[in-house]
């Protein structure tokens, strides 16, 4: 019975640490300096249940959407409210994904910095593979509406918004971003907007081929297969799943990786 409690105690540990947060927080004799955190948690419960009331359709493109689609308002309230303050990603800017990113990025593209170009990290987060393409020299624009510390003082920029960047970029990464978005088309508008002809992009986004176990997980209003990237750009030459950092030669890994020299198909914005 003892070992059973603590294996209870250990594969739930975070559920009870949030549940006493929540309890404190609404009894309001929570400590000060974990207030913000704690209401954090309480508000990204209750966006929770908004969320998981949605359904999703399939879109012939290749992904699966949220309906009705939260609005843009109700999504920007819901970042600004809960997801960082809840979230301590942005204190480990390294991990092991961007290092992988990377090690991918000069396989795919061994010369790609041996003249400096403009990098555009779309929903930058903690920062990732920018840290590796700053050192690399290149000029570096972290899209992250949530913010990004300035960790230099030279070619490191932070943007907050990308409609109206008067800027072309060589590479357009985006590391588990499109899941977020609100309107995928307009974001993809968007996006050709500030390619040009060899453009690179790079993505990774959670892989949801298999209908069986699809299911509406908070923040994401995307759910997107490798068919959706063949029919969004011009070029698919390397578009595989990975399941632990390890391609997979079909669709059973977890996450999609897509890394192409390419132009988004007019036809689909």
């Amino acid at each position: 019975m003892i070992k059973k409690i603590i294996k209870y105690l250990v594969d739930n540990q975070k559920n009870l640490r949030d549940f006493i947060a929540i309890l404190l927080f609404k009894a309001n004799i929570i400590p000060k300096e974990f207030q913000g955190r704690a209401r954090s948690i309480y508000l990204t419960k209750k966006y929770d249940k908004e969320f998981k009331n949605l359904s999703l359709n399939y879109n012939n493109l290749g992904f699966h959407s949220l309906s009705p689609m939260p609005s843009e308002n109700f999504l920007e309230k819901y970042y600004k409210d809960t997801y960082w303050q809840s979230r301590t990603d942005k204190d480990y800017p390294i991990r092991l994904r961007d290092i992988e990113h990377y090690k991918l990025l000069k396989k795919r593209f061994p010369d790609f910095d041996n003249s400096r170009k403009n990098i555009l990290n779309f929903g930058a987060g903690h920062g990732g593979l920018s840290f590796f393409l700053h050192v690399a020299k290149h000029q570096v624009y972290n899209f992250e509406p949530g913010g990004i510390k300035e960790y230099f003082s030279e070619r490191w920029e932070s943007i907050e918004k990308i409609d109206d960047l008067n800027l072309k970029f060589d590479l357009i990464y985006g590391s588990h971003t499109l899941e977020h978005v609100q309107d995928i088309k307009k974001t993809l508008k968007i996006l050709k907007n500030i390619s040009h002809e060899k453009t690179i992009f790079f993505f990774e986004v959670p892989n949801c081929y298999s209908k069986n176990t699809l299911k509406v997980e908070p923040p994401h209003t995307y759910y997107f297969t490798r068919k959706f990237f063949k029919n969004a750009f011009s070029n698919c030459d390397y578009c595989k799943t990975f399941k632990n950092y390890t391609e997979q030669k079909d669709d059973v890994g977890e996450v999609i990786v897509f890394l192409s020299q390419s132009k988004i198909n007019e036809k689909i914005i």
